[in-house]
């Protein structure tokens, strides 16, 4: 029990620290900037925030990006020249979400909430966040 309130703390602080670096970053725009609207059908709460960021963080050539948790989307703003909005989709399928286009690595998904692994494998689920 103290190893998953220490894990969810430092989850925490990981992902405020990650968002403050985001804004930041946005106000300094490369010249090849682009941005892009993703679908994600296999989001269903605040328990898939963390695995979206963090891949995101990650992904190379992204420079920000916003999740909108009601609408099921994110919006990148990522360089042209280092990615495109396919890779950055496949990168999120990878670790587990559901993208318009992807379906989740099924590996992957086993290491998400057990809240969040039907939405990913596109099935109903039963999440309560």
């Amino acid at each position: 029990m103290k190893r998953f309130i220490l894990l969810t703390l430092l989850l925490a602080a990981i992902g405020g620290s990650v968002s403050a670096q985001n804004k930041a970053q946005e106000k300094k725009l490369p010249a090849d900037a682009k941005t892009v609207q993703l679908t994600i059908p296999g989001y269903c709460c605040k328990g898939l925030n963390a695995t979206i960021e963090n891949t995101l963080a990650y992904e190379k050539g992204v420079v920000s990006w916003t999740l909108n948790q009601e609408q099921k989307q994110v919006t990148v703003v990522y360089r042209s020249k280092k990615t495109t909005p396919e890779k950055i989709e496949k990168a999120l399928s990878d670790n587990g979400v559901r993208t318009e286009h992807y379906a989740a690595n099924p590996r992957a998904i086993k290491d998400l909430p057990k809240c969040c692994q039907p939405a990913a494998r596109g099935e109903e689920g039963n999440c309560k966040h």
